[in-house]
C-alpha cells in the first residue's frame, strides 16, 4: 500500500499570504508615520507663529497705551502757559501719536486674527499627531501579531492582526479628515494693554515747556 503524499506547499502558500498581509500593513504604517511626523512639524511652525503674532500683538498695544500716556500728558501742559511755537510742537505731537494709534489698532485686528487662526491650526494639528500615533500603534501591533502566525502557526494571530489593522488605519482615516474645533466666542489671549504698559512714562521733551 502506497503511502499519502502530503502536499508541502501547502504551509509554504499560507506563509506566503501572512508575508502579504505584513508588506501591506507595514506599507500602510509608513504612509501614516509620515502623515504623524508631517503633523507634528505643522504643530510646531504653528505655535511658533501664532506666539510670535501674539506677542507682536501685545508690544504694539503696550506701545499704544504709551503714547495715550504722552497725549495725556500733552493735553495738561496745553492748559498751562506754553509759547506759540511750543504749542504748535505739542499739537504736532499728539495729531502724530493719534494717527500712529490708529495705525496700531488697525493693525493690531489683523494680527489678533492671523495669531488666532494659526493657534487653532497649531492645535488641529498636535489632535492630528496624537491620532496618526495610535493609528500607527494599532498597525505596528498588528505586523506582530501576523508575524506571530509564522513563529506559532496558528491562523487566527493573522486574523487578529488583519482587524487591528482595519482599526489602524480607520484612526488614521479620520485623523486626516479631521476638523479644527470652532472658535470660542469672546476668546482673547491677551491682556489690557494699559494694564501693562509702565506707569509714568516719560513724555517727549516737545511735550515739555
Amino acid at each position: 500500500m502506497s503511502e499519502v503524499d502530503i502536499p508541502k506547499d501547502a504551509d509554504n502558500k499560507e506563509d506566503k499570504r501572512v508575508g502579504i498581509k505584513i508588506a501591506i500593513i507595514a506599507v500602510v504604517m509608513a504612509i501614516v508615520s509620515s502623515f504623524g511626523k508631517n503633523a507634528a512639524n505643522d504643530m510646531i511652525i504653528n505655535e511658533v507663529k501664532a506666539s510670535n503674532g501674539f506677542a507682536w500683538y501685545q508690544a504694539k498695544r503696550i506701545r499704544s497705551a504709551m503714547n495715550d500716556q504722552v497725549i495725556a500728558q500733552i493735553e495738561l501742559d496745553l492748559l498751562g502757559s506754553p509759547t506759540d511755537a511750543q504749542r504748535e510742537s505739542m499739537l504736532k505731537l499728539k495729531k502724530k501719536l493719534l494717527e500712529k494709534n490708529a495705525e496700531y489698532k488697525k493693525e493690531n485686528e489683523d494680527i489678533l486674527k492671523e495669531a488666532e487662526v494659526t493657534k487653532a491650526e497649531a492645535s488641529l494639528a498636535g489632535k492630528k499627531n496624537d491620532a496618526f500615533d495610535r493609528a500607527e500603534i494599532a498597525l505596528q501591533v498588528a505586523v506582530v501579531l501576523c508575524s506571530l502566525t509564522l513563529l506559532a502557526g496558528n491562523r487566527g494571530f493573522s486574523q487578529a492582526g488583519v482587524i487591528l489593522a482595519l482599526i489602524g488605519a480607520g484612526l488614521a482615516i479620520m485623523a486626516f479628515f479631521k476638523n479644527p474645533d470652532p472658535p470660542k466666542a469672546g476668546a482673547r489671549p491677551a491682556p489690557n494693554a494699559q494694564a501693562t504698559a509702565t506707569p509714568g512714562a516719560p513724555t517727549n521733551g516737545a511735550a515739555k515747556k
